[in-house]
């Protein structure tokens, strides 16, 4: 390698990882620490996963992205399109020179392989999700964790997203629609004001969980704290700086976040008391399940719950919510064939609109807000067909293989955006879903699947489509600013303003 690139790309790499606020430490011994950090690291990764493939078997191809351009899309809100190009270029399944201690690391976008990897016992999830730990303040997650942690706390949350509680939910999602419609869309549309909608439905979609689910009325204040902590604790512990996470003591922002993290766990308990001092809570709502559930260690686990179901609980909800909104605003034509399917339906029978659901599944396909996808490491070896070339016809080349303990990435976008499963698949066409194929049906996993699947997906589509549906009804949208999309745990539209007027 020519020595002045690899100072260039070693330096570049130095400057990622040695970033203090807008200082950037440049020295030799930086440099070069940084060097050997990185070299000794490769080294006993490669000495460890190493292993001898059988020999009627072959390893994926290793896609033609550097470890620096792989690095840089995880940490600057790239990684969604960062793997769909990858997925476009190499096909259904690749290795990736993505740095992970002691693991070998593949993208696949093979609908298949994606089942069943989610659907093996024996798959657990990412240690790097250890990291969201840290938002609550040390304490594990159900969602993090792995073996009886999780198993104790999905399977007691689990009745609440039952049928019947779904019905009780529904009906508070009706009443705070309502409210935000009277209280603040109203007053928007009579004023002629541009709508930043995302930041209305994170705000409804917030009030919907905190009520649905715990019975916990949040002061704005509270609310503006929570929003605020989980901000701060996100951005600093899920994609951390590695030196500034060593040498965490030195930093400000470090204490900040710590400081977030406790206030975070603050309002969970706050919730928890709340439901103690409650006289008659309802039974059988989430918060009723976690806090008779007697396999909690503590309260702090308890907490840590709370805080993962009202994160996981209303931003996504809000994001496709938006994705689809604004989607329906540049295509007049399907906003008004929506309108007109809704009218024919008496209002309690809305939110079955069957072309309701195909826009709902079309926008969730389209802009999967979980882009990324689920990553796991494989609990046994896998052997996957080689690929047909370009003549349609199978290969002689040897079955690839995967090794039990690889980490692997199965982004949804790749997927979704294939036009193996999907004809034209940049563009918005509900009507693909009124008839789609058993390819289509298999592959569109938008909650994902197996004993890791969404846990309240069944609250998400309810809580969408009755929001959607009373909305689209009364008014129409239009464009004002599409914004951007950017990516951070999930896809996010960033800056789309819109106009609402009311229908007639």
């Amino acid at each position: 390698m020519n020595t002045s690139y690899a100072h260039r790309h070693l330096s570049a790499v130095s400057s990622m990882l040695f970033r203090i606020d807008d200082k950037v430490l440049s020295s030799t011994t930086v440099l070069f620490t940084v060097a050997l950090m990185v070299t000794v690291a490769l080294l006993l990764s490669n000495l460890l996963t190493r292993r001898q493939i059988p020999s009627q078997y072959r390893l994926p191809p290793v896609a033609p992205y550097s470890f620096l351009e792989s690095l840089s899309a995880s940490r600057n809100g790239t990684i969604a399109w960062f793997f769909r190009t990858v997925t476009r270029r190499m096909g259904r399944l690749c290795r990736l020179p993505f740095f992970v201690p002691f693991k070998k690391v593949f993208v696949t976008a093979d609908a298949e392989l994606t089942r069943l990897i989610l659907t093996d016992p024996d798959t657990t999830k990412s240690p790097s999700l250890k990291n969201f730990n840290k938002i609550t303040a040390g304490t594990s997650q159900f969602f993090t964790s792995n073996g009886y942690r999780f198993y104790h706390a999905r399977k007691a949350m689990a009745p609440a997203f039952a049928n019947n509680h779904i019905k009780r939910m529904d009906k508070v999602t009706v009443s705070k629609t309502d409210e935000w419609i009277e209280g603040r869309l109203e007053d928007l549309v009579k004023n002629h004001q541009d709508i930043e909608i995302n930041r209305e439905m994170v705000d409804l979609t917030l009030s919907v969980i905190l009520d649905a689910a715990f019975e916990y009325k949040m002061s704005l204040k509270e609310q503006k704290m929570l929003m605020e902590c989980v901000h701060v604790t996100l951005k600093t512990f899920i994609f951390p700086n590695p030196f500034k996470m060593f040498l965490w003591f030195l930093f400000p922002s470090i204490w900040r976040a710590h400081q977030k993290a406790r206030e975070l766990m603050q309002i969970a308990r706050n919730i928890l008391d709340a439901y103690r001092r409650n006289q008659s809570p309802t039974k059988g709502t989430v918060i009723d399940l976690i806090m008779n559930n007697p396999h909690y260690n503590s309260d702090d686990e308890r907490a840590a719950d709370v805080i993962d179901i009202i994160i996981a609980g209303h931003e996504t909800s809000a994001n496709s919510m938006t994705f689809l909104l604004l989607e329906l605003a540049k295509h007049p034509e399907e906003q008004h064939r929506l309108n007109q399917e809704l009218l024919k339906l008496a209002p309690e029978d809305r939110t079955g609109c069957e072309h309701l659901r195909n826009c709902v599944r079309e926008s969730m396909r389209l802009w999967p807000v979980t882009a990324v996808g689920p990553i796991r490491v494989v609990g046994r070896d896998y052997v996957v067909p080689a690929c047909h070339d370009s003549d349609n016809t199978k290969t002689h080349q040897k079955d690839f293989f995967i090794p039990k303990g690889s980490l692997v990435f199965m982004p949804s976008i790749g997927v979704y955006h294939n036009e193996l499963y999907f004809d034209n698949p940049e563009s918005f066409v509900p009507s693909r879903w009124e008839n789609p194929s058993e390819e289509m049906k298999k592959v569109f996993l938008p909650f994902s699947l197996g004993k890791r699947n969404c846990l309240g997906q069944s609250l998400a589509l309810s809580e969408m489509q009755s929001i959607l549906s009373r909305v689209l009804v009364q008014y129409e949208f239009s464009v004002v600013d599409e914004g951007t999309t950017g990516y951070f745990l999930t896809l996010k539209p960033e800056g789309v303003l819109l106009k609402a007027t009311r229908r007639k």
